[in-house]
This record gives structure tokens, sequence and C-alpha cells, in this order.
């Protein structure tokens, strides 16, 4: 999923915890929805770090030019910003920074262990892909090669 359509489902998010800070939910039903926006800028992060290091396949055949992801990637890391700062200053108002503090550390430590599953599994297959590309086109390669070759030998 693209970037800016992960930042518009972060947006909705922001506005669910903002209503439920307004009515004044318990801080268990606000981590749910803090969840939620976590694990989307989590993965708009990625996708940016992938979009500076395609795949094989999306750097051959990409279709947006370097210009519009430069553009994408940085409405999105300024938008999350915003939503960070606005999702900090509600928790600190109504919760208290303490609150805040702890719910950082805990997510440092997630991000840690989401890191080191997730993202290297998707690193992993990838890599796959491309070997398995690379391995084809060579032996795609070789067949041309090996039918001139015929050609040119029962001439």
């Amino acid at each position: 999923m693209d970037p800016l359509s992960m930042l518009a489902m972060a947006g909705t998010v922001v506005k669910g915890i903002e209503g439920l800070v307004a009515r004044g939910a318990e801080i268990e039903k606000v981590a749910v929805k803090l969840g939620q926006w976590y694990t989307l800028a989590s993965d708009i992060a990625q996708a940016e770090e992938e979009a500076e290091n395609p795949p094989l396949f999306k750097q051959l055949f990409g279709g947006e030019s370097v210009e519009q992801e430069a553009l994408n990637a940085t409405i999105a890391r300024q938008k999350l910003k915003e939503h960070e700062a606005s999702i900090r200053s509600m928790i600190c108002m109504v919760y208290g920074t303490e609150v805040y503090r702890e719910m950082m550390a805990m997510r440092r430590e997630i991000k840690e262990r989401r890191e080191r599953t997730l993202y290297k599994q998707r690193k992993r297959r990838q890599l796959l892909l491309d070997c398995i590309a690379v391995f084809l086109g060579i032996c795609v390669s070789g067949f041309v090669i090996y039918s001139v070759y015929s050609l040119i030998t029962s001439v």
C-alpha cells in the first residue's frame, strides 16, 4: 500500500483518538487506537525505506517518478509529525506526561521487536524473489545463447 493511503487511514485513527479523549474515555480504549496509529506510522516509515532501496523489479518497472515518490514521502513524514504532536499534547493534558513517557518506552520496545521479525521477513522474501528472477534471467539468456550457437554450428 502506498504511503499516502496509509496516511489517510492514520488521519482517520487520529480523529478517533481525539473523539475518545474528548469524551473522557479510559486510557485502555485510547491505547487501542494509538496502537493502530503507531502501526500505520511504522508501516509508512517502512514504505519510505523501501522506496529508498527498492527491490529489483520496482527499480526496473517502477510506476512512479522519483520526484513523485520524494513528494509523497515528504508529505507523509510532515503529516505524521503533526499527528504525533497532536497525540502527545492530548495524552499529556488528559492522562499526564508520565503515561506518555511510559507509552513511548513501550513503543520503542515493540518497534524493535517488530523490526526484527516482520520487516526482516519481508526483506528475506524480496531477496528470494530477486534471486529467482536473476536465476531465470540467466537460464533464459543461456538458452538463447545455446540456441544461437546451435544454429550457427549446424549451418
